[in-house]
């Protein structure tokens, strides 16, 4: 039997709970949040959930009523705390795999020693960006292979601080390389609140190069109407891609636009198969930490020189989650 622990389980943990409920082994659960009406939520929802497989499941506030020994754990809490429970978990709990919700940290300063603790613990480490294992995208990388790719990214109010990491993490993908410039010249002189109360967001837009010529520009305008688009070119074709309608657009030059479909899967549908595989080979599609990290930093670091700019004093903890 699997040992599987969830480390805060508000909205999105929860959603992670109902995935592990899919999970084709038999498996023991440990589910850790210190807020008492979030554990009764998460597990709500867990029982809405047809089971797949026998189920042993506890419920703590502390960490340090975990187990010794779990083959799993998820840690889906704000970025603000993460490297402290990290630091405690590994400090007491044997762990052989780790899937750490985006952004990872709020500190560029916090990735270093982590990756230390990690090697140190013989934790093999995953952040939870999950295009890459989208059959769309997979398709997508084979297809454009060593083209010079231009990606744009346009919405209105879709967290462009907070989730930008995930596009940027598709446009690593896509285009297999991490050596990232990043131009904030383009974001507006103002901060937000964040939907996630206690934290901040940024509007406007910034743009990312590589030495090999890709773009990726990045925009949120609440002037923009219309559902978020993510337009990839290369070559001579476009792809227009609507994620939150399923549908994709593809231009050529000589050609009417060609209507397809993309599957986008919610997190309760993807986390049982990502944990399903990691157990049973060790290996995941989604981004190892090491990967992530390398444009991890330069973003925070880009956001932190920002925030310095607007507050009119030095910021290094990036108040973004």
């Amino acid at each position: 039997m699997f040992s599987v622990a969830i480390v805060g389980v508000g909205q999105l943990g929860s959603r992670h709970l109902q995935g592990l409920a899919k999970l084709s082994k038999q498996s023991k659960f440990y589910v850790v949040d210190p807020n008492k009406n979030s554990l009764i939520a998460a597990e709500q929802r867990f029982n809405e959930v047809k089971i797949s497989a026998q189920r042993n499941i506890s419920y703590y506030q502390y960490i340090s009523d975990l187990p010794g020994d779990i083959d799993l754990v998820i840690i889906a809490t704000t970025a603000n705390v993460r490297r402290g429970i990290i630091e405690k978990l590994l400090g007491q709990t044997i762990v052989k795999y780790l899937i750490l919700e985006k952004v990872v940290f709020q500190r560029s300063e916090d990735f270093v020693p982590i990756q230390k603790l990690l090697i140190d613990s013989g934790v093999t480490s995953w952040v939870n960006c999950g295009r890459r294992s989208f059959q769309f995208y997979k398709r997508l990388k084979n297809e454009i292979k060593h083209e010079k790719i231009n990606i744009k990214v346009e919405g209105n109010n879709w967290g462009l601080a907070c989730n930008s990491i995930h596009m940027i993490d598709l446009f690593a993908f896509l285009t297999g390389r991490t050596d990232f410039d990043f131009d904030i010249d383009g974001l507006d002189n103002l901060i937000v609140d964040s939907k996630r109360n206690g934290f901040k967001e940024l509007i406007g837009s910034f743009t990312i190069r590589t030495e090999g010529g890709d773009i990726l520009e990045l925009i949120d305008n609440n002037k923009y109407v219309g559902d978020m688009m993510i337009s990839i070119s290369y070559d001579n074709l476009r792809y227009e891609i609507i994620e939150s309608k399923g549908l994709v657009f593809k231009h050529s030059s000589d050609l009417n636009p060609v209507k397809d479909t993309i599957y986008v899967p919610l997190q309760s549908e993807l986390t049982g198969s990502v944990v399903d595989q990691i157990l049973e080979t060790g290996a995941s599609s989604l981004t190892l930490y090491d990967e992530c990290m390398r444009y991890h930093i330069p973003m925070l670091d880009a956001f932190n020189k920002h925030f310095t700019k607007i507050n009119n004093k030095t910021s290094t903890i990036c108040p973004i989650t």
